[in-house]
């Protein structure tokens, strides 16, 4: 059974010989399996898309391990600061207020606990703006009031 001499053959044929060859054996390698765009170093297997990610049960499933990845996330910020996740805005400057009052001379710990609040703030202005986030009475009544006049 005779193989078509394609630039594959070559790099297996020679892939072969280069394992069975003693470790100074250099085989000569042809120009075309080298400049060949199929096996260019730089080509990885995360620049080829994925058919099956598109598939609806992936998305949704996807979308599942997005949405539990960040509500763990934001309740690890939450126990960072000690607060509960429906706190209001005035409850999280508090507690991240005394935080820092409690750091003392520790500027990293303050940035960390800065940090910290304004990712819990950029989460819930994100949540608001995607529309996931239901708002309080009183927020909607001051939007009313605003559109109504």
């Amino acid at each position: 059974m005779t193989f078509p001499r394609t630039a594959f053959a070559a790099l297996f044929s020679v892939a072969v010989a280069s394992a069975f060859a003693p470790a100074s054996f250099n085989p000569p390698i042809s120009r075309a399996v080298v400049s060949s765009p199929l096996f260019s170093t730089t080509t990885t297997l995360d620049a080829v898309p994925n058919p099956f990610k598109q598939l609806p049960w992936n998305v949704e499933k996807d979308k599942k391990r997005q949405a539990l990845k960040l509500r763990l996330e934001r309740s690890k910020l939450h126990r960072e600061l000690g607060i509960a996740e429906d706190a209001s805005y005035e409850e999280i400057v508090a507690a991240t207020d005394s935080l820092i009052a409690r750091a003392g001379d520790d500027f990293k710990r303050k940035i960390k606990i800065e940090v910290t609040k304004d990712k819990i703030l950029q989460i819930r202005l994100n949540e608001r703006l995607a529309g996931l986030a239901a708002a309080s009475t009183e927020a909607r009544a001051q939007s009313s009031f605003e559109v109504d006049g």
